[in-house]
């Protein structure tokens, strides 16, 4: 990567004029930034490969380290990203090799729905689960992570592909794929003394749930796997609540009659009221990342979770704060009457076997 080249003969000059200089080069390399990532943004097929390779960066840094300060994320990010500028034969500092034309990012992403369309049969989506813990951090329960192994990307995270995938329909058989494998790994568990009795949370989409045979279909693979409803619990959207929510409470009330539980995932986006959450059958609420973000040092976040917190504690629903990466986060929901977590902080999410093995050594309570 060029560095931008400063005349020595700038160290001779009066402090004013340097700074002037100084700022009209932060300038245009701010600029030549911009351009350069509107560069990349226009093509899908590298910005995928960056997004994956950029997030596993920031993944592998001590939480501690990345959740420090905004400050500290914003630095950390910025490195990050000029290195893998430099991977992509992009200059920092706008000069680029890439070529980006409209039809070439049109095949990229034709090219990523093919791949996506494959990847069921193929068997590279996989589930992994990330552990949830009380006040003493004892285990309560754990969430069902959907991840898509890739070939040549490596593991990618959802939140690059489920988009298409609700776009193509293709959300619906990955979705039926989720809800049957996690269901085969609560069967797998009856035989583990440490998680045979917690349950298993799994993310359910807007779509998926609209279905008119989602109730039919669940209760078959309820019969098929053979396990207890009260182990499974579905993690709804509140998006559903733009959808027809006497149809949502209907189906709820009916798998609720088999024993199955309610978390309404991501709550703060916005979409529920109160009175919807009267009516509906949730058994929990998980606070959106949003709010969890800078709990540790944001008086105005510890006082809307809080809020939620007494609010859900009225309406007797239980919540389990997501994204606790550090300590300091940790105290202070306890603080405030938090009582189930999950993050980070007490453990990555991690493929069926490994975490079978790692929670074997920790000592479980009943199910939440």
């Amino acid at each position: 990567m060029n560095a931008i080249y400063v005349d020595p003969a700038i160290n001779d000059m009066p402090t004013s004029r340097k700074k002037s200089i100084s700022k009209k080069l932060k300038k245009n390399a701010l600029h030549a930034q911009k351009e350069a990532l509107r560069t990349l943004q226009k093509n899908a097929e590298k910005l995928t490969l960056f997004n994956v390779q950029l997030s596993r960066l920031i993944n592998e840094l001590p939480d501690t380290v990345l959740l420090k300060s905004r400050e500290g994320r914003k630095l950390i990010t910025n490195k990050l990203t000029k290195q893998l500028f430099k991977l992509h034969d992009l200059d920092w500092y706008g000069k680029t090799e890439l070529i980006s034309l409209v039809a070439q990012e049109a095949h990229s992403r034709l090219l990523l729905e093919d791949e996506l369309k494959s990847a069921l049969a193929k068997g590279q989506f996989k589930l992994y689960y990330q552990i949830q813990v009380d006040n003493d951090r004892q285990m309560i329960g754990s969430e069902a992570l959907l991840r898509w192994e890739h070939p040549q990307y490596g593991l990618i995270m959802p939140e690059q592909f489920i988009t298409i995938a609700e776009n193509n329909g293709l959300i619906l058989p990955i979705g039926a794929w989720v809800l049957q494998t996690a269901c085969e790994q609560l069967k797998h568990r009856q035989d583990h003394p440490q998680l045979k009795e917690l349950p298993i949370a799994v993310n359910i989409s807007s779509h998926q749930f609209s279905q008119p045979e989602f109730v039919k279909q669940l209760r078959k693979l309820l019969k098929k796997t053979d396990i207890k409803p009260e182990k499974l619990k579905l993690e709804l959207t509140e998006s559903l609540m733009q959808k027809d929510i006497s149809d949502t409470i209907e189906k709820m009330n009916a798998l609720q009659q088999l024993g199955i539980r309610f978390s309404m995932d991501n709550f703060g986006t916005g979409y529920s009221s109160l009175s919807h959450l009267k009516k509906l059958p949730i058994d929990q609420l998980k606070i959106d990342q949003f709010l969890m973000r800078d709990i540790a040092f944001d008086d105005t976040d510890i006082m809307m979770v809080k809020t939620i917190i007494d609010m859900t504690c009225r309406l007797g629903i239980g919540m389990v704060a997501g994204y606790v990466e550090t300590e300091q986060q940790f105290s202070r929901l306890k603080d405030i009457g938090c009582t189930a977590y999950q993050g980070y902080l007490f453990g990555k999410p991690m493929p069926p076997d490994e975490f079978e093995q790692q929670m074997s050594e920790i000592p479980p309570v009943s199910g939440n």
